[in-house]
């Protein structure tokens, strides 16, 4: 059955009450074109996409994505009315997913300011991102609870998929934050071996995290042998407004660049890639994290992440040994320079310049 498009663009609310990213790519034809084509065939399954998306922004982009990037893993993709978020078909099965994103508190700097009004203390950016991805899978994990049993995702893998907007920082954090939260896994040491090969000698372990206030937040996830319904956690922290340049279909202006940075696994060297949008191509999948859970009830198939750019990451908690499999090419880094439309209105202009990330 064909599903009716979603109009995310107009709207009867007034400028302040909507999101600058929204504001920003509203004005942009060459944007909207290509969200709309992420967004195509997306059922909004609670009629609220629409309003979500012009208000808050990223939990809608963030779901809208997660759409896009299910049907370019080949799965089929449903939205049921109430829960989950979405139940996909794989080769092994269905899964139930939830989506989640976690943003700026009220003090704090919203994710598009410019990067550089907003110095960087890397363990209060670590402390902050990871305090908020615990409460937030944390609380997912209860509401899947509520429904586990329920046909349609009993005896399920159940995947959730959880990105951390709430710092203009938000795009140099990696894996690492994740790896604290799921598996008490932080900094690690390294040394050359005689054959000119990095070896991982240790790391340092952090279980939990201490608010100002005396809270305390337990991190290790998946060593928590109450968590055995969670199979994994997916992230992309390259999952950002520039993913779409990506876009084979853009027609951008002449002037659009793309600054990518390419890690390649067989020499462990990085490639440096300029190129206009019309000449660049990524995934839907490239940049992301697959964190499994190995003592995961339903453990859920990570090869077709892995073969559309996704690096697989599992942990022996016997061992402490993290083990990642990185694909080859891998998308580290991705800079976009778009161009202003001439007809772009100065009162969506965050600071002289559109408001959502290059990054």
């Amino acid at each position: 059955m064909s599903v009716a498009p979603i109009e995310l663009w107009t709207t009867h609310l007034p400028i302040e009450r909507l999101h600058p990213h929204f504001r920003s790519l509203a004005a942009n034809p060459v944007e909207r074109a290509c969200l709309d084509r992420w967004a195509a065939g997306f059922r909004d399954a609670n009629n609220n996409i629409v309003h979500e998306f012009q208000t808050k922004f990223s939990p809608a982009f963030w779901e809208i994505y997660l759409y896009r990037l299910f049907l370019s893993l080949g799965f089929a993709v449903a939205r049921p009315s109430d829960r989950p978020d979405f139940v996909v078909e794989t080769p092994q099965g269905s899964v139930a997913v939830e989506a989640k994103v976690t943003e700026a508190g009220p003090a704090q700097a919203p994710v598009w300011t410019p990067i550089d009004e907003v110095p960087l203390n890397r363990e209060r950016f670590y402390d902050q991102t990871c305090a908020k991805l615990s409460g937030a899978i944390a609380s997912k994990l209860r509401h899947y609870r509520t429904y586990a049993d329920e046909p349609a995702t009993r005896s399920r893998p159940f995947l959730l998929c959880v990105n951390p907007y709430d710092s203009p920082h938000f795009v140099m954090q990696g894996f690492g934050a994740l790896t604290r939260v799921l598996y008490q896994y932080c900094d690690p040491t390294f040394t050359i071996d005689r054959n000119g090969r990095v070896v991982e000698t240790g790391h340092r372990r952090v279980e939990s995290f201490t608010t100002r206030n005396g809270a305390v937040v337990p991190f290790g996830v998946f060593l928590d042998s109450t968590n055995t319904e969670l199979s994994a956690v997916y992230f992309n922290p390259r999952a950002t407004v520039s993913k779409l340049f990506a876009d084979p279909q853009r027609k951008g202006h002449s002037d659009e660049r793309v600054f990518a940075e390419w890690y390649m696994v067989d020499d462990g060297r990085l490639h440096m890639q300029e190129a206009h949008p019309s000449n660049y191509r990524e995934t839907m999948a490239d940049g992301g994290y697959l964190m499994l859970n190995a003592h995961a009830t339903h453990p859920i198939d990570p090869e077709p992440f892995f073969k559309q750019g996704v690096t697989i990451c599992s942990f022996d908690a016997d061992r402490r040994v993290l083990t990642s499999r990185t694909p080859t090419p891998f998308l580290k880094t991705r800079i976009t320079c778009g161009v202003v439309p001439d007809d772009f209105p100065p009162e969506l202009m965050v600071k002289g310049k559109p408001a959502h990330s290059t990054e």
